[in-house]
């Protein structure tokens, strides 16, 4: 049976609301249709009932029905309409049956057949219009809950909505068309764009300051680098002449006097080997029965021994060695001592790139201990200091922990010392005994030097050490810890030297805190406020 032919076009069984297919179509008095829902939202949103397209303006609320023969027409429509397979974008100037879209629109907010796009391509008034494939451009543009497009701006909720949008949710908000939006916000990203401008600038001459003392730090330590590495070689070289010159002496000498040696050992084996044989010849003849035999060789058996005259002491004095060294050993010895103590120096500065800011803890101070305000400072008094008791205060040794502990890595920190006269420096174990009289050594949980008098001792499970060296001078100490690798080490920060270290080979596994105790009433001990060195 052939189609009846189609009575009306898409566009008049499309509601002027929201322009899709009629559902419920109503009619208003003055002869125009609508969706059911769509009329009742506009009447709902405006205070005046008129009629959205002709504005014909009702005293009163119509009462109205559903159109049940239109809304049939426009099932049916909808029914002969090709099957929507996916999300298919329809072009939006076809009456009638409607085709697929092939390109949109960003400018016109239109979707087009390959009919209807021609225009975009024929006519110079369309040549800037950005076309998208459809459903590139309506992703993210479409109104998820009307899939429609969005077309209106509300400021009251700062997004973007639709037509239908417009007339229901957002009828008492405040909106603008997209486009008047737009240039709104434009001015903003014009502002946003040259506050970026000027960071990028401001980053980029920061960048190239950067670059360049980079460049500059690499420059001189290339050139320290270089230098020192130039240094060491010509020290090296020398100490390669020395070796050379002075082993090789010591070798020249020694194969010039074993081969007088061995040229004296071959003589006189040879001369011994001799007299072993004419002895052997008297002691035949001595029990020789032969007595005429033993008279013709009587002469030549007693005949005088026929030996070179050999000055042996000439001889063995020419066996010794004269290297006449002492004067070389005793500059290698010098240059040996002045290396250790770059070592020791470089060490020091390696050490003070871990600077630590400690102060003291009053809870854990012998009671007759003065501490300052601000606990950098301690001396002995006369009187007693602190009342109170605490299992973490000393009783019998004058000394005191600081809040620091340390359980990781590596810290450093510096003690004034001055003319005090009785001073203990170093670390100490959390769990060490600090109650009663007892031996402050590694055994008991304590790394610490002490000076007393005129003697710098190493508390050492007794008899204490003795600190080798000469440290009258010895006014600012360094102590560095280093947690992993079991390490106390005390430095002499004047001049950059070692005094002593404790090595455990085994990493500490409490936490430990720096010690300081003093029985000087006059000079305080003073700990020195961090300032970070480099490395």
């Amino acid at each position: 049976m052939a189609e009846a032919p189609q009575l009306f076009s898409e566009q008049e069984l499309t509601c002027s609301i929201c322009l899709d297919l009629f559902t419920d179509p109503v009619s208003t008095p003055c002869g125009h249709n609508f969706c059911q829902a769509c009329i009742g939202g506009y009447w709902a949103s405006s205070s005046v009932c008129t009629c959205p397209l002709c504005k014909r303006q009702f005293d009163e609320r119509p009462q109205l029905s559903i159109n049940k023969v239109f809304a049939l027409i426009a099932d049916k429509f909808k029914q002969t309409r090709p099957a929507a397979l996916g999300d298919v974008v329809w072009c939006d100037v076809c009456s009638g049956v409607k085709q697929p879209a092939v390109s949109s629109c960003l400018t016109c907010t239109a979707s087009y057949c390959s009919e209807h796009l021609q225009p975009h391509y024929n006519t110079a008034f369309y040549a800037k219009h950005p076309l998208l494939d459809p459903q590139e451009a309506l992703r993210g543009r479409t109104c998820s809950t009307h899939r429609r497009l969005m077309e209106v701006y509300c400021k009251t909720c700062q997004r973007c909505i639709c037509a239908i949008c417009v007339l229901q949710d957002h009828r008492t908000h405040k909106t603008v068309s997209v486009q008047t939006e737009r240039l709104s916000k434009q001015k903003l990203v014009a502002r946003t764009e040259q506050e970026i401008l000027n960071c990028i600038k401001e980053k980029e001459i920061r960048l190239s300051d950067l670059k360049r003392k980079l460049e500059s730090v690499q420059n001189y330590a290339d050139k320290e680098r270089g230098d020192v590495e130039h240094l060491l070689d010509e020290v090296s070289a020398s100490l390669d002449r020395i070796r050379t010159q002075v082993v090789g002496g010591i070798q020249n000498q020694l194969e010039a006097v074993t081969s007088k040696g061995e040229t004296m050992v071959h003589r006189l084996e040879a001369e011994l080997s001799q007299l072993t044989d004419r002895r052997a010849t008297l002691e035949v003849q001595a029990i020789s029965q032969d007595h005429i035999s033993f008279l013709q060789s009587f002469e030549e058996a007693t005949a005088p021994l026929d030996e070179k005259k050999h000055d042996d002491a000439d001889e063995e004095a020419e066996l010794s060695l004269h290297f006449h060294l002492d004067d070389v050993k005793s500059s290698l010895s010098d240059v040996k001592i002045k290396v250790d103590e770059i070592w020791m120096v470089l060490g020091l500065k390696k050490a003070r790139a871990y600077i630590e800011d400690v102060t003291l803890n009053p809870v854990t101070a012998y009671p007759f201990l003065i501490l300052s305000e601000d606990r950098k400072q301690l001396k002995r008094g006369e009187k007693l200091q602190f009342f109170r008791n605490s299992h973490h205060r000393f009783d019998v040794w004058s000394c005191v922990i600081a809040k620091e502990g340390f359980s990781s890595g590596r810290h450093y920190w510096e003690v004034s010392v001055g003319e005090n006269k009785d001073w203990k420096l170093g670390v100490v174990t959390e769990s060490a005994q600090r109650k009663g009289l007892f031996d402050m050594s590694p055994t008991n949980g304590y790394y610490a030097i002490w000076w007393c008098g005129s003697q710098l001792r190493a508390l050492t499970t007794p008899p204490l050490t003795k600190v080798k060296g000469h440290h009258p001078k010895l006014r600012q100490v360094g102590i560095f810890l280093d947690v992993e690798e079991g390490q106390v080490s005390f430095y002499n920060v004047k001049s950059g030297t070692e005094i002593y270290s404790f090595h455990t080979n085994t990493e500490f596994t409490e936490r430990m805190f720096p010690l300081l105790g003093t029985g000087d009433k006059e000079v305080p001990l003073i700990l020195a406020t961090a300032q970070h060195h480099p490395a």
